[in-house]
């Protein structure tokens, strides 16, 4: 169910906005695409709306029309950064699981994919996994196969 995931951790960042530069940087070389693009994608998407949906974590994400396999990008941070939108309260998070959407991906599919990931993620203690095994990429990789075995049961059910 989760797609291609690259991990970044972990990740030293002041900002949204440099968040959203060292994950578009890092995917771009992947997607073989401007790094620009979709920086641009991901702010023009958080104006619609924060994508902060629980204690600590965002899922940005956007459709960009040139990739064919859809990537997401888990970032844990050293520390929070605000992740505040001009509608919502200030708001910080220290880990955000971002999809750069290929529109070759069923719309059903995707809208699936991230109600499955809110529901995922509003675990409180996952997420206080992925914070304790943010120096070990092993251990988060261990975690995204067992979040993954979680979505696909869930599609099944």
């Amino acid at each position: 169910m989760l797609p291609n995931t690259l991990i970044l951790s972990t990740l030293f960042c002041y900002s949204k906005k440099r968040l959203f530069e060292e994950i578009s940087e890092n995917a771009a070389t992947l997607l073989k695409t401007d790094p620009a693009k979709l920086i641009k994608a991901l702010i023009l998407r958080e104006q619609y709306g924060t994508t902060v949906f629980f204690n600590g974590i965002a899922i940005p994400h956007a459709v960009i029309p040139d990739i064919d396999n859809t990537l997401a990008v888990l970032s844990i941070l050293d520390a929070p950064v605000q992740f505040n939108s001009i509608d919502a309260d200030p708001q910080s998070i220290d880990i955000a699981y971002t999809l750069f959407i290929s529109p070759n991906d069923d719309y059903l599919y995707v809208e699936k994919l991230l109600q499955n990931l809110t529901d995922t993620f509003s675990n409180q203690d996952l997420l206080n996994s992925l914070r304790l095994a943010r120096n070990e990429k092993s251990k988060i990789t261990v975690l995204l196969k067992q979040i993954d075995a979680a979505l696909t049961s869930k599609t099944m059910a």
